[in-house]
């Protein structure tokens, strides 16, 4: 594996999502991450930035989500940037499992499956901004 980041830019419309998910593929292919890794983060990335283009905005129009992606010492750290209204999947319980779909709370899935993926899930506001910071070991 080598070091290396990359910094992607994207308008806050799902028709980015594609256009993500091949840099993301692109970016650990150049920097020989294993694409057991590589599947998990860009997975990883896909739910929370869907989460934040469908959810995060009054109106999305004109606004845009950063990705940072960085691999160091065995591990790809991914964050992800926007200014939409603050919201903390960190501290969303985690769903019971044990209950049927019918008895499940709406909602709580997606990020359910981030903190399973990934080793590491950080959260924090800074300057009007959401940044919510995933780490993953890189095996």
């Amino acid at each position: 594996m080598h070091e290396g980041s990359i910094t992607i830019r994207i308008a806050a419309d799902i028709k980015e999502i594609e256009r993500l998910n091949r840099l993301v593929r692109q970016f650990g292919e150049l920097h020989e991450v294993p694409s057991r890794t590589l599947y998990a983060v860009n997975l990883a990335l896909d739910e929370i930035v869907t989460n934040v283009v469908l959810y995060g905005f009054e109106n999305a129009e004109g606004q845009e989500v950063l990705i940072h992606i960085f691999t160091a010492d065995g591990e790809l750290d991914a964050s992800v940037t926007d200014s939409g209204r603050e919201f903390n999947p960190v501290t969303v319980p985690i769903p019971n499992l044990s209950v049927t779909l019918a008895e499940r709370d709406i909602g709580g899935l997606g990020i359910h499956l981030v903190r399973s993926l990934m080793d590491h899930v950080t959260y924090e506001r800074v300057d009007g901004r959401n940044i919510l910071t995933m780490r993953k070991r890189i095996r």
